[in-house]
């Protein structure tokens, strides 16, 4: 039997890093934290749907703590306080509101000999 060794190459690491720093950068600080959430959960959801077959897990923690470092950052840059208020918040205060998705559990690993998709396409084509 052979299997995949599939995760995301590191141009898409660095591709989904950018895009969580563009997502909280200092000009979208005076939008509502609940806009900036939800817009980095968006992202994170559809980045791991993407990548979720085959071993990601070490990749997708990476970029889940890299979220959970911008969004406590950003978090103190919009109070104007230290770093470890908005640590303390993405950790503790909100409840898991103010947080990134968890992108645990989320991993498909590779099967031999089973379609890799678990349903057909949206326009109920099949495999070609």
């Amino acid at each position: 039997m052979t299997f995949l060794a599939r995760w995301p190459a590191s141009k898409a690491m660095q591709h989904a890093r950018d895009r969580v720093r563009e997502l909280t950068e200092r000009r979208r600080l005076l939008l509502p934290v609940e806009v900036i959430v939800q817009d980095v959960n968006a992202f994170l959801r559809g980045w791991a749907a993407y990548f979720r077959f085959g071993n990601s897990a070490r990749h997708f923690d990476k970029i889940g703590s890299y979220a959970r470092m911008r969004m406590a950052g950003f978090l103190a840059k919009r109070h104007r306080r230290s770093r470890g208020f908005g640590w303390s918040v993405v950790a503790f205060a909100s409840r898991g509101q103010l947080s990134p998705i968890a992108l645990h559990g989320t991993v498909v690993a590779p099967r031999p000999f089973r379609d890799w998709r678990d349903r057909p396409n949206a326009g109920g084509e099949r495999r070609r």
